[in-house]
C-alpha cells in the first residue's frame, strides 16, 4: 500500500447528503434571481412589473369608443331618445284637452265664435258687418256690447276732460285678439282720435298764422265745432255697439284693423 492514499473520485468533491444545511458546511451556489417581472409574489404582493393581467381587460371599449350618438348611423340606438313629442305640440296652456281653441283665441266672448271670427286680421270687412242687419254677423254677447260702448264713450270724454282716449286705448289693446267685435270698435274709435288730432293741430296751425291778417279767429272757431261733431260721431258708435251692430266712423280712413 502506498503511504499517499489517493483521494477518491480524483480529486472530485463529492456529493452533498441529502440532509446537508449552510450550518453543517459550505454554502450552496447562489440561485439566479428571475427577471424583472416574473418574479413569484411575497407577501401577497406583486412586485413592480409583475402584475397579472385582468382578464376584462382588453375587452372594455378604449377611451372615446362609446357607441355612437343616435342618428349617426349607430346600429345600436336608443330606442327611448328621441320618442318623446317633438317641442311645440302639446296643446296651449289652458286649453281643454282634445277641443279646438275659439277664434281669436278667447273662449268667453260670442263673436269669436261668429262669421266675424273667419275674417282675417287686417282684412276688409263686407258690407254685412255694418248696420242693423249686421246683428247676426257678430253674435256680440251683452258683456261685450257694453265693453265697446264704454270705449266710444271714453273717446268722447276726451273733448270735455282731456284724456279719456286712454281708456279707449287700453280697451283695444286687451281686447283686440280677444273679440272680434270689440276690436273692430275699439279700431274705429281710435281712427276717429287719429283724425281729430290732425285736423286740431291743422285748425290750431293755420287759424295761428291767420290770426295776423284778422281772419285767423273765425277758423279757430272750428275748433269746438270739431269736438262737437266727434261727441256726435261717438255716441251714435256707441247706441250701435250697444245694439250689437257693426259702425262704420265717416269720413275716417281705416288706419287701425
Amino acid at each position: 500500500m502506498s503511504d499517499n492514499p489517493q483521494q477518491p473520485n480524483n480529486g472530485q468533491s463529492q456529493p452533498m447528503p441529502p440532509n446537508y444545511s449552510p450550518q453543517s458546511g459550505s454554502q450552496q451556489p447562489q440561485a439566479q434571481q428571475p427577471q424583472q417581472g416574473s418574479q413569484p409574489q411575497q407577501n401577497g404582493q406583486t412586485q413592480y412589473g409583475s402584475q397579472p393581467q385582468n382578464p376584462q381587460q382588453g375587452s372594455q371599449p378604449g377611451f372615446g369608443s362609446q357607441q355612437p350618438h343616435a342618428g349617426h348611423g349607430s346600429p345600436q340606438q336608443n330606442p327611448a331618445y328621441g320618442s318623446q313629442p317633438g317641442y311645440g305640440s302639446q296643446q296651449p296652456f289652458g286649453a281643454p284637452q282634445g277641443q279646438p281653441q275659439a277664434g281669436y283665441g278667447f273662449q268667453g266672448a260670442s263673436s269669436a265664435q261668429s262669421a266675424a271670427a273667419g275674417v282675417p286680421m287686417g282684412a276688409e270687412l263686407p258690407d254685412a258687418a255694418y248696420g242693423p242687419n249686421s246683428l247676426g254677423f257678430w253674435n256680440a254677447d251683452q258683456s261685450e256690447r257694453t265693453t265697446a260702448l264704454w270705449s266710444h264713450l271714453a273717446h268722447a270724454a276726451t273733448y270735455v276732460v282731456g284724456v279719456g282716449w286712454i281708456v279707449t286705448l287700453i280697451l283695444f289693446i286687451i281686447n283686440k285678439d280677444k273679440s272680434p267685435f270689440l276690436r273692430h270698435h275699439g279700431a274705429q274709435s281710435l281712427n276717429l282720435l287719429i283724425i281729430g288730432v290732425i285736423a286740431g293741430f291743422g285748425i290750431g296751425l293755420i287759424g295761428g298764422i291767420l290770426t295776423i291778417v284778422g281772419i285767423g279767429f273765425l277758423i279757430l272757431l272750428l275748433l269746438p265745432v270739431l269736438s262737437i261733431y266727434m261727441i256726435v260721431i261717438e255716441i251714435i258708435a256707441g247706441m250701435a255697439a250697444n245694439r250689437g251692430e257693426g259702425y262704420r266712423m265717416p269720413m275716417t280712413p281705416n288706419w287701425i284693423k
